[in-house]
């Protein structure tokens, strides 16, 4: 389908009207691509690239973009472009909010706007705030590991809590949050956290706010992640350490003590990512 930049852009942001067919990337290889540019680099690729027909770059670089493609200026360009991306018709429309193959216990409670995807499970004493979304095969509210080894049986210990999810929270496919141990004393995940694909948060973990959770990490037993923090890929946070806001852990870090607000760190185990690159550079003399 062909739109123009002028039935989704306002009137004053255009700078040259086009059509395009396809959002994509700078060098994408579809024809009629609308394109983000938030630097001359960008820019560059774009101008270069036939196949973008239309670029959404910021006031101070619109000059720079080849003549022949439309342009449409944002303070943000990728933030614009990511909300058009939102309003664009796409294939999951008319789709049911909860997938029929979901499973959502009477016993949780389910806030406005919530997509829940197919074999995904929320379980009794699951609170999902407005606007999340869960998708296929992720699972909210399982049991943990919790066992008492007297005489040498492991008997299970049952999970009795709950887990509370905030507004606008991601969670991927094959995730897992697991309930609390105790009433009263639930695992928490904060207003627009993303949690990535098979990723284990464990019972009684804090996840604050903005925190971002890539994929197939390990957040253990009430450790806490502060208010935009990034996990990295295939990251174990040990057992009650705290991770500050903001801080970085970079991906297959495992991470055996606090971690400060801002800090940046790496390895296995993890300490401050600059003495890793630091090492690493001496290591390649």
């Amino acid at each position: 389908m062909t739109h123009r930049l002028g039935a989704w852009f306002a009137p004053q942001s255009i700078r040259y009207e086009g059509a395009f067919e396809v959002l994509g990337r700078a060098d994408s290889a579809v024809p009629g691509t609308l394109a983000y540019c938030d630097s001359v680099f960008y820019i560059d690729l774009a101008n270069r690239n036939p196949e973008v027909s239309c670029v959404v770059t910021t006031a101070e670089l619109a000059p720079r973009v080849a003549g022949g493609k439309g342009v449409a200026v944002a303070d943000a360009p990728r933030a614009a472009f990511f909300d058009l991306h939102e309003r664009l018709p796409g294939e999951e429309e008319g789709e049911p909010p909860v997938h029929p193959t979901a499973v959502v216990s009477s016993r949780a409670v389910i806030g406005q706007d919530v997509r829940i995807g197919a074999r995904a499970v929320i379980g009794a004493g699951v609170t999902l705030g407005d606007g999340c979304f869960i998708d296929a095969g992720a699972v909210l509210g399982a049991e943990g590991i919790l066992y008492d080894p007297a005489g040498g049986r492991n008997r299970r210990i049952r999970h009795r809590g709950g887990v509370v999810v905030g507004t606008g929270v991601t969670v991927l496919s094959n995730a897992v949050l697991v309930r609390g141990i105790h009433p009263g004393t639930p695992t928490v995940v904060g207003d627009h956290a993303v949690i990535g694909i098979a990723s284990n948060v464990g019972h009684e973990a804090q996840l604050e706010a903005g925190c971002v959770i890539s994929g197939n990490c390990v957040i253990a037993r009430g450790a806490r992640i502060g208010a935009g923090a990034w996990i990295g890929t295939s990251a174990v946070i040990r057992e009650y350490v705290r991770v500050g806001a903001r801080a970085s852990v970079k991906a297959g870090a495992v991470v055996l003590a606090d971690v400060a607000e801002g800090e940046e760190v790496s390895g296995n185990f993890a300490f401050p990512h600059r003495r890793h690159m630091l090492q690493h550079l001496k290591n390649l003399k």
